[in-house]
């Protein structure tokens, strides 16, 4: 089997588990690409299971699939874990690092998988002034906290606390304004990531343009507010607000950049 049909087979694996035995399961950590193949198999065993992305907070990029029996009352996913914690496979190690060093994602990451944790064991990083927050399955939080003593030139140190200690109001943004003549996807990724209306349109075509996670090869694809926008390599975006329209015709945007 290739990696996608691997793929494909151990969330299948995941979900039949949960059905047959009543009981949460989930997969490691997916990028934007897996979360895609996944979502192919949403339909399978759905009268029996209940699927979720999860990473942890809302807009989160790397998530784990999360196979929840129906007969839990998950409505509000965010509020069954927060109530149930033993049944949340996500926690948050927290790093502090030294007064003297500037640290960076990548010095962060590199030293997590330095540590020999495969990439899937860990999710989103949100670097802060004081160090990092750590999105991570449990069963890697104890080891990252015990091993974890370096990152770039910099020491840290790690604490394992809920995701509820993360708020969401830590992400970085700016608030930015352009104009379209449309809401088709490659105008707004365009005008979005400052590229020409033919280099939007042929990082559509390549798949490298997810919509609220899904991956969409659509280039006239309609977005609406609150969709967020990754071009992966360029960064994420959320289309905040239409603001009307300019004299010339054009639909004035109000859009999130996060730094």
């Amino acid at each position: 089997m290739n990696e996608k049909e691997i793929l494909i087979s151990h969330a299948l694996d995941k979900k039949r588990q949960s059905a047959d035995n009543s009981m949460i399961t989930h997969t490691n950590f997916l990028s934007l690409d897996e979360i895609s193949i996944v979502k192919t198999t949403d339909r399978e065993y759905n009268e029996y299971v209940d699927t979720f992305y999860y990473g942890g907070y809302n807009d989160s990029e790397r998530q784990v699939a999360l196979f929840v029996p129906k007969f839990y009352n998950t409505e509000d996913l965010n509020a069954f874990l927060n109530d149930n914690e033993e049944d949340n496979p996500l926690c948050l190690v927290r790093l502090k690092k030294d007064k003297f060093t500037v640290l960076s994602h990548r010095d962060y990451l590199g030293a997590i998988m330095g540590l020999g944790l495969k990439r899937e064991m860990v999710g989103d990083i949100k670097v802060t002034d004081e160090g990092a927050d750590v999105f991570c399955l449990k069963s890697a939080a104890e080891y990252i906290c015990d091993n974890l003593k370096k990152s770039g030139r910099g020491s840290v140190t790690g604490e394992i606390l809920s995701v509820n200690a993360y708020s969401s109001a830590e992400d970085k943004f700016e608030i930015c304004f352009t104009t379209a003549s449309s809401l088709r996807l490659d105008g707004i990724v365009a005008a979005f990531f400052n590229l020409s209306r033919s280099t939007a349109a042929e990082t559509v075509n390549k798949g490298l343009v997810y919509v609220n996670s899904s991956q969409c090869l659509k280039g006239d694809y309609t977005l609406k507010e609150g969709d967020k926008i990754v071009l992966r390599g360029k960064g994420k975006t959320v289309l905040s607000e239409i603001k009307g329209t300019s004299k010339k015709g054009k639909l004035k945007i109000e859009y999130k950049r996060y730094i």
